[in-house]
């Protein structure tokens, strides 16, 4: 892995789905990350309790079962990643009207066929809803992101609505959700309001140009 420094702060979720809310826990920019959220495999499991994919008694008998196979849980980190920086490469594509890699949509299928293995559909009364197994193995916090990516690419509008933040120090993904389908930013009190004061100080600078002229 990358030497990169770890986040000094919780996982942020302004992504509109969880799959690239999971692209987004590597800070600032892909190519020049400046932070990183998923150090270690607990990291991981506290993702999925951030996200409420996975409950505290699941959270908690993973990380216990993590610390006591800690080579299995390594291997699934290195998934994880692996699958994050899948998931970011094709949705960032669509966000710039490019072409997906056909080996990070086979990543995608691959972990999404991987979950499907513990997942069944359970009727209620008229109702049915898909469920997770209760087996808990050391990819769990997978399953529900895998999901969530590949229903995703199933999509058709929200696929159409997927962004990169406007900012230059910035490639976090978003589904545009706005009423004019006019978001800029992953976040407008984050990145949002440091393009404001940049702009602000760009203007001042040139007012105080003009007057010294």
């Amino acid at each position: 892995m990358r030497d990169i420094p770890r986040a000094d702060h919780d996982f942020e979720f302004v992504g509109g789905s969880v799959a690239l809310d999971f692209a987004n826990t590597l800070g600032g920019m892909h190519t020049a990350p400046t932070h990183e959220h998923l150090v270690e495999y607990r990291d991981l499991v506290e993702f999925g309790r951030s996200a409420a994919t996975l409950s505290r008694p699941e959270s908690r008998r993973l990380m216990e079962e993590g610390a006591r196979q800690p080579a299995r849980a390594a291997a699934a980190l290195r998934r994880a990643i692996a699958l994050r920086e899948a998931i970011w490469r094709v949705f960032d594509a669509f966000a710039t009207s490019e072409r997906a890699a056909a080996a990070d949509l086979a990543t995608i299928q691959e972990e999404e066929l991987a979950a499907l293995k513990h997942g069944r559909f359970e009727q209620s009364g008229s109702d049915v809803a898909y469920q997770w197994s209760d087996e808990l193995t050391l990819d769990r916090p997978l399953w529900d992101i895998a999901r969530a990516a590949a229903e995703l690419l199933r999509s058709k509008g929200d696929l159409s609505r997927v962004r990169e933040c406007g900012s230059t120090t910035c490639e976090w993904l978003f589904i545009d959700k706005s009423r004019n389908h006019s978001r800029r930013w992953c976040d407008m009190n984050d990145c949002g309001n440091t393009a404001k004061v940049r702009r602000y100080r760009q203007r001042t600078r040139a007012s105080k140009t003009k007057a010294s002229r």
